[in-house]
């Protein structure tokens, strides 16, 4: 009674298994028979607050199931610990780098995807292909960035050979159809091959993006039971 039950100890002792998004508990006695818990969870971001009341005798048998079973080491409850994504949501948004690719589950199931511009604590601005939107981190269940972006070195040449050979094929393709003098053509073939070497580097960085691993955290506990199970899988 006082004592602080936190979630890594809810979890390992599965004191409360029907709150979702637990973040601590606290017994207090009302009575010589009565018994109160003032539970905190989370909800879409948000903090809620519950109450449980307890008699004495649904208190003791409480009591007894949590000691009987054996004290949580440090290592279990740091694994626990790294599962409850939902409980640092705040630093995970914050250690995204900005201008990054970001897609986003909303609650009602819809995916908005784009470049994350801010974020400012409770809205992520993003910029989408047709405009700018901020969304409520309340109203998330999940996002998936990529934490690094990994360089493909051995492609780097065959990247810039293909831009440079699109370059090309395309100032070949346009000296046929118009047929100009034979310097002219040169001019063109040049002008093909060096717009296809500068796009080279944007394409070369687009590739390594959409290569790189995704990585998703759950905002809440039901989308967090659902990324488990597809890691099961």
């Amino acid at each position: 009674v006082g004592s602080e039950i936190d979630p890594e100890e809810n979890i390992f002792y599965t004191i409360f298994p029907e709150i979702k998004g637990f973040v601590s508990g606290q017994f207090y006695e009302v009575d010589k028979n009565r018994y109160i818990v003032r539970i905190v969870f989370i909800e879409y971001s948000h903090e809620r607050l519950s109450q449980k009341s307890y008699t004495l005798r649904e208190f003791v048998v409480l009591q007894n199931y949590v000691n009987r079973q054996k004290t949580i080491t440090e290592s279990e409850r740091k694994y626990i610990s790294g599962e409850l994504t939902y409980l640092n949501t705040d630093k995970v948004i914050k250690s995204i780098p900005l201008n990054q690719l970001v897609v986003m589950k909303h609650r009602d199931n819809k995916k908005i995807g784009g470049t994350m511009r801010s974020y400012d604590g409770k809205h992520i601005e993003i910029q989408t292909p047709i405009s700018i939107i901020s969304v409520p981190i309340w109203e998330l269940e999940k996002i998936s960035y990529r934490p690094s972006i990994i360089e493909r070195l051995p492609w780097k040449l065959r990247i810039f050979g293909v831009t440079a050979l699109v370059g090309l094929l395309i100032s070949e393709f346009w000296n046929i159809q118009t047929n100009p003098r034979i310097d002219i053509q040169w001019y063109y073939r040049f002008f093909g091959t060096t717009i296809g070497l500068f796009s080279a580097r944007e394409t070369y960085d687009t590739v390594n993006i959409l290569l790189s691993p995704m990585k998703s955290f759950a905002l809440t506990p039901s989308e967090m039971d659902l990324l488990k199970l597809k890691k099961q899988e």
